[in-house]
């Protein structure tokens, strides 16, 4: 039981790049428990069924965020946009290595290149963050699919609670 939660946010600022700005300081249940993620097929069956995998979308080893992913030398070393694939997920989807996907949902898209691994799980497709939209294929980043919705504590950005498709590029 948190008694701090209870007075409110209690987010360290820390974590929101030292901002209180917008923080909504509202209560928060002092008891935490499990809260299933928006898109997932708990909490949104209908969306799971058309978009079944679960897109994460980390840090590229190549940039600072989006820093530097304009410098030839940084995009030579993260290569272009890919997304890894399990081989059971690309098999369904007759995506093989190096084959050009979409990745879709309904707020957008972005194009990128698969990369067949069993690096990730099954379900779970992974599509790192960072590069610019001019050295895209289809003008998109990553960013295009994520929602824009708040977690529910601290504001924090829900890029990791997002269903996508996979398809290949003909």
């Amino acid at each position: 039981r948190s008694s701090l939660a209870e007075k409110g946010n209690f987010v360290f600022a820390g974590f929101r790049q030292g901002s209180e700005e917008f923080q909504p300081n509202d209560p928060v249940d002092p008891l935490p428990c499990f809260i299933p993620p928006r898109e997932s097929p708990a909490g949104a069956p209908e969306l799971a069924q058309r978009y079944p995998l679960n897109l994460l979308s980390p840090k590229s080893h190549a940039f600072i965020n989006s820093s530097f992913a304009n410098l030839p030398r940084q995009l030579r070393h993260a290569g272009e946009q890919l997304l890894l694939i399990h081989p059971e997920d690309a098999a369904a989807r007759a995506i093989g290595q190096g084959t050009a996907v979409r990745v879709h949902n309904d707020r957008g898209a972005f194009a990128a290149v698969a990369t067949v691994s069993d690096d990730t799980r099954l379900g779970v497709v992974v599509a790192p963050m960072g590069y610019w939209l001019k050295s895209s294929r289809s003008g998109n980043t990553v960013n295009a699919v994520n929602s824009a919705r708040y977690a529910d504590l601290g504001r924090a950005p829900t890029f990791s609670d997002n269903l996508v498709e996979v398809v290949p590029i003909a």
